[in-house]
């Protein structure tokens, strides 16, 4: 439950005012009570909000608990709102529960109201959860759809790239080393190239192209990409490979592996426009059930750890919240797609492994990844 509870109370009596906060106390709620005694007041607060809980005695010497329940749920239609009477009797009871009170409680039952606290608040902490998870099943299905439409438009715009490709690669075998048309021939087909590479993670995103996993040596795979990735890099990046010995083995697809650093690599080159460091590392991990919180959806085990860090300008808690999100990017207007993190969430998940993200505004980002070992020796 929430702590403290903030608690709007509207009563006119001190000394039942005094009782209500010593039965709080005496069932261990810790709250913050805001005690109102006129119309304007209330008025003034309520519009507001900031409070987990409105009281309510029935009879009030402007207005009744009838008036009170409609005005609170015309600001904020979830609040809940117990009233506290001594004169309520059953009709009274059940009409303010047609208006909408969450429970009716007698000033000569007070023994009830702390239940009754607890219960409300429970109440609506899941009714925000339903609502919270309807959302993401709404957005999942929007994404979804969006992302069958996107399959269906990669498929169809790879077919043209093949051809002009395929074109401009006849163009290059016809035309001298020193035509000056050549030059636009290499052009076209370094732009389609580029525009193949952006469908095939369209493809990946929208889960069209499943990962082969494979046996694989995850070493192995980072010494083949160590000289595409230092290309990537700008001459002012120190990159650096530091390789576990005896790791082990992962079932992963080597291809997607690349295509992950690449991405990664890119992003880090385009954080550090000053320069700096990139480094990735392997080693073996083993985790208990006391860290597993740090990597969302691993199990205790053994594991090979991917560590991929760089020392750019790093990102803010909110930057980082949405890094994975398809189509969000933070670099300029048509620098980047916003596919290539969202892309690698999809290699990792559909890889069997789990990741980490730790990352502050001027002390760079570190992503660390956890593999599955395929093997008992790991």
């Amino acid at each position: 439950m929430i702590t403290p509870l903030r608690i709007l109370f509207l009563e006119n009596n001190s000394a039942d005012a005094a009782i209500i906060r010593s039965t709080f106390k005496a069932g261990g709620i810790a709250c913050k009570i805001t005690r109102v005694q006129s119309r304007d007041a209330f008025g003034a607060l309520i519009s507001r909000g900031c409070f987990d809980l409105a009281l309510s005695d029935y009879s009030l010497l402007a207005f009744d608990g009838l008036s009170t329940i409609s005005h609170i749920h015309d600001h904020w239609p979830d609040l809940p709102i117990i009233l506290v009477s001594g004169i309520m009797g059953e009709d009274l009871a059940v009409e303010s529960l047609k208006k909408g009170a969450t429970d009716y409680i007698l000033k000569k039952r007070l023994f009830r109201l702390v239940p009754a606290v607890r219960r409300a608040i429970e109440e609506v902490a899941e009714r925000t959860k339903r609502r919270r998870m309807k959302g993401q099943l709404i957005e999942a299905r929007k994404m979804e759809v969006t992302g069958h439409h996107a399959a269906g438009v990669a498929h169809d715009f790879n077919n043209i790239l093949h051809i002009i490709m395929g074109f401009s690669g006849m163009l290059l075998t016809k035309l001298p080393i020193a035509d000056p048309l050549r030059n636009y021939a290499e052009e076209i087909l370094r732009a389609s190239k580029h525009g193949a590479a952006l469908t095939q993670q369209l493809l990946v995103l929208s889960r069209k192209h499943k990962v082969q996993p494979v046996v694989t040596d995850l070493n192995a795979v980072l010494r083949d990409q160590e000289k595409m990735l230092e290309r990537l890099l700008h001459e002012n990046i120190t990159f650096a490979l530091s390789l576990g010995t005896r790791i082990g083995n992962i079932l992963a697809d080597p291809g997607y592996i690349g295509q992950m650093l690449m991405n990664m690599a890119t992003n880090a080159r385009d954080a550090m426009p000053d320069g700096g460091s990139f480094t990735i590392a392997t080693s073996k991990v083993t985790l208990d059930e006391y860290s597993t919180h740090i990597y969302p959806g691993s199990l205790p085990g053994n594991y090979i750890l991917l560590s991929v860090s760089d020392t750019g300008t790093g990102m803010s808690e909110e930057v980082k919240a949405r890094i994975f999100e398809a189509f969000f990017t933070t670099k300029p207007l048509g620098k980047g797609t916003g596919l290539g993190l969202a892309n690698c969430r999809t290699i990792i998940q559909q890889s069997g492994a789990c990741m980490s993200v730790t990352s502050e505004l001027g002390k760079g980002t570190n992503f660390q990844i956890l593999f599955p070992c395929f093997e008992e020796v790991c």
